[in-house]
């Protein structure tokens, strides 16, 4: 009786313990959803663009006639989270996410964009980087959610085929879209270099994007330059403990 008992109660937690996943997860979609159509594609004409830099072509992604990138409205978002700095787009993938920059590395490591608690939590740029992408290497952090959501589809970068069908994601911000080149993709410990924010000099950078290159688990035929900047993607990786998953890649503005 008193076995039947227990089992009854483990039971009766385990399905508790699904549904809150389910509603964890259900809670996430939905909103992310809601938020995806603050951004329309369309055709834009030149005189309808954002002022963005002034760049010579060497400096500049000039991107294919068959993509079009949203036109993301930064105003609205701006007004349900000030926090936002950028959107970021894998192509074919659940990644098309707002990212958000906190105070701390840990309040979107459980809160929605909106700021409702939850295990999903939102991407968001490292807290120590300047929030407009100007450091040699920007640090964006998100969950590999089991549903697929968030940064689950950065380990298919372990295979070749992948990156050679995804060799580029797409990040919009209220001042300049870019295209984030992939360079590398590997496994990482939480005791590496992988999250490193400061270079003496353009030496330190060109030797740290190397050994990222030598790590890597596919292979670019992006040529790095000792001026670009760097946007790092981390997520949690289950192939050992602490073990995490990072993708770097060369950021360049689109013309």
């Amino acid at each position: 009786m008193i076995v039947a008992t227990a089992c009854s109660i483990v039971a009766g937690i385990g399905a508790f313990m699904i549904f809150s996943i389910r509603a964890t997860y259900q809670e996430s979609a939905e909103l992310y959803s809601i938020l995806a159509q603050y951004h329309t594609v369309r055709s834009v004409s030149t005189s309808e663009r954002p002022q963005q830099m002034q760049l010579t072509e060497a400096e500049v992604f000039t991107l294919p006639d068959d993509i079009a990138l949203p036109t993301v409205d930064f105003n609205a978002l701006g007004e349900i989270n000030p926090n936002i700095v950028g959107w970021l787009i894998l192509e074919d993938t659940q990644i098309n996410y707002p990212v958000v920059q906190g105070s701390d590395n840990v309040k979107y490591t459980n809160h929605l964009f909106d700021g409702r608690r939850n295990a999903t939590g939102a991407l968001f740029v490292d807290s120590y980087n300047q929030p407009n992408f100007a450091d040699r290497n920007t640090i964006i952090y998100g969950h590999n959610m089991r549903d697929g959501s968030m940064f689950s589809v950065l380990e298919q970068y372990r295979e070749q085929c992948f990156f050679s069908a995804h060799p580029w994601i797409f990040l919009l911000t209220p001042e300049q879209n870019y295209v984030v080149e992939l360079v590398a993709g590997y496994t990482s410990d939480v005791q590496s270099s992988a999250w490193r924010l400061d270079f003496s000099d353009d030496t330190e950078v060109e030797d740290w994007i190397n050994e990222r290159q030598k790590k890597s688990d596919f292979v670019s035929d992006v040529q790095t330059r000792q001026a670009d900047r760097f946007v790092t993607l981390s997520t949690c990786s289950w192939a050992f403990d602490d073990a995490r998953y990072v993708v770097v890649g060369r950021l360049m503005p689109i013309a």
